[in-house]
C-alpha cells in the first residue's frame, strides 16, 4: 500500500527530470558564442582586430550621442540609473515626509534638479552675493579667503588640495597641496602646437568671454578679462610639471611643516586659507611640487588684485554651471562636452540629476 501511493510521485519526478535534461540538451545546442556573435567578419582581423573582434556589437549598440563611449560598463550604468530614477520619482510623490528623512532629501534633491522652469527663471541670481563679495576685495589675503570658499562649494582656483592617506604612513590621514587653478585639464591644453590644441584654445577664451557675459560684462571687458585670464592660467601651466613628470611618487611627495609652507609661500597666508576651508591646527602638508608654489607666491603679486577678482569669479561660475540655468549650462557644455570630449547632446535633465543623486 506505501508503495504503490509513492509511485505516481516517483514517475512525476522522473517525467520533470526526463523534461528538463531535454530542454537543457536543447538549449546548450543553440546556445550562441556571444564573443563569436560581436565579430564583424567585415574587418581583416589584422588590420584592426578590436574592431574584428566587437565590431557587429558596436553596429548593434552604436554610441549614444549623449555619451563619449559605449560598452558593458554604459549599460551597467544606464540600468543603475533607471533603478535610481524610480527610486527619486516615487521619493517626489510622497506627501508630507518626516523632515531630514533619507526619501525628503532625495525627493527635494530630485524636484529642485528637475525644476528647469526656476532655475531658467533665476539664471546665476544664486551668485549675486558672492560676487558682490568678490568684487570687495581689497587685498591679497581677501583673494585667498575667497578662493578658499571657492574651494567649499565649487572649484578649485589657486592649486588643487585634498585629505587622503598619507602615502608613506596609511594609518594616518594627510593634506595634500598639488599644482592646478587651471580650467583645462592640464599643461598640455596650454602649449600643444597641433592645430586642433590652437582651436581649443582659441573656442576656451570665447567660452570665457560668453561666461563674463552672462555675469554682465559689456563684449569688450569680457573679452578683455576673458584674454587675461587666459594669460594667468598659461602662466599658471608654465611652472606646472608635465602628465609624466607627476607619475613619479617619490619625486612628488614633498612633506613639510606649516611653518616650511608659510616660507616657500609669503605672498599666500595658509592659516587664512585654512581657516576658510575649516581646518585647523594643519602642522604638516605634502606638497606635490613646490616649484609651482613658488611660481604662484610670484604670479599673486605680478597680476592685480582686479585681475584676481576676475579669476576667482570664473571659476566660482565655471564650477558651478552644471547645476544652474540651461543658458549656462550649455555653455559649460558646449565647450567641456563639446570641444574637449566630443559628445553631440547633453544628457537629459533626469539622467543628469539621477547621476549626482547615486
Amino acid at each position: 500500500m506505501k508503495n504503490n501511493l509513492f509511485k505516481p510521485l516517483i514517475c512525476g519526478l522522473i517525467l520533470v527530470t526526463t523534461s528538463t535534461s531535454c530542454k537543457q540538451t536543447k538549449y546548450s545546442a543553440e546556445k550562441i558564442d556571444a564573443l563569436a556573435a560581436h565579430i564583424d567578419s567585415t574587418t581583416k582581423a589584422g588590420d584592426d582586430f578590436f574592431q574584428f573582434a566587437n565590431g557587429k556589437w558596436f553596429k548593434q549598440n552604436p554610441i549614444p550621442a549623449s555619451e563619449q563611449s559605449n560598452g558593458i560598463f554604459q549599460l551597467i550604468q544606464d540600468t543603475i540609473n533607471e533603478q535610481v530614477r524610480k527610486i527619486c520619482e516615487s521619493s517626489v510623490a510622497i506627501q508630507n515626509e518626516v523632515k531630514g528623512s533619507n526619501k525628503q532629501k532625495i525627493g527635494d534633491f530630485f524636484f529642485t534638479g528637475m525644476d528647469s522652469t526656476s532655475l531658467n527663471k533665476k539664471g546665476i541670481s544664486y551668485l549675486k552675493n558672492d560676487f558682490a563679495k568678490i568684487d570687495n576685495i581689497k587685498d591679497l589675503n581677501g583673494v585667498i579667503t575667497e578662493a578658499s570658499y571657492i574651494h567649499a562649494v565649487s572649484s578649485a582656483p589657486l592649486f588643487n588640495m585634498y585629505v587622503t592617506q598619507d602615502d608613506k604612513n596609511s594609518s594616518k590621514y594627510q593634506i595634500y597641496i598639488t599644482q592646478g587653478g587651471l580650467s583645462m585639464p592640464d599643461r598640455n591644453y596650454y602649449f600643444d602646437t597641433g592645430a586642433s590644441s590652437k582651436t581649443i584654445r582659441e573656442k576656451f577664451v570665447v567660452y570665457v568671454g560668453n561666461m563674463f557675459n552672462i555675469m554682465g560684462y559689456e563684449k569688450p571687458k569680457a573679452k578683455l578679462a576673458a584674454t587675461k585670464l587666459m594669460e594667468m592660467e598659461t602662466a599658471l601651466a608654465k611652472t606646472s610639471r608635465k602628465r609624466e613628470d607627476t607619475r613619479d611618487p617619490l619625486a612628488n611627495y614633498n612633506k613639510m611643516t606649516s611653518g616650511k609652507l608659510a616660507a616657500l609661500t609669503p605672498n599666500l597666508d595658509w592659516k587664512v586659507f585654512m581657516n576658510g576651508i575649516g581646518l585647523a591646527k594643519v602642522d604638516t602638508v605634502v606638497v606635490g611640487q613646490p616649484e609651482f608654489l613658488t611660481a604662484l607666491n610670484s604670479y599673486l603679486r605680478k597680476f592685480t588684485i582686479d585681475d584676481w577678482k576676475n579669476y576667482l569669479k570664473f571659476h566660482l561660475l565655471n564650477g558651478l554651471a552644471p547645476y544652474l540655468d540651461d543658458k549656462t549650462y550649455m555653455e559649460n557644455f558646449n565647450f567641456y562636452s563639446s570641444t574637449l570630449r566630443g559628445i553631440k547632446e547633453p544628457k537629459p535633465r533626469w539622467k543628469r540629476v539621477v547621476e549626482k543623486t547615486d
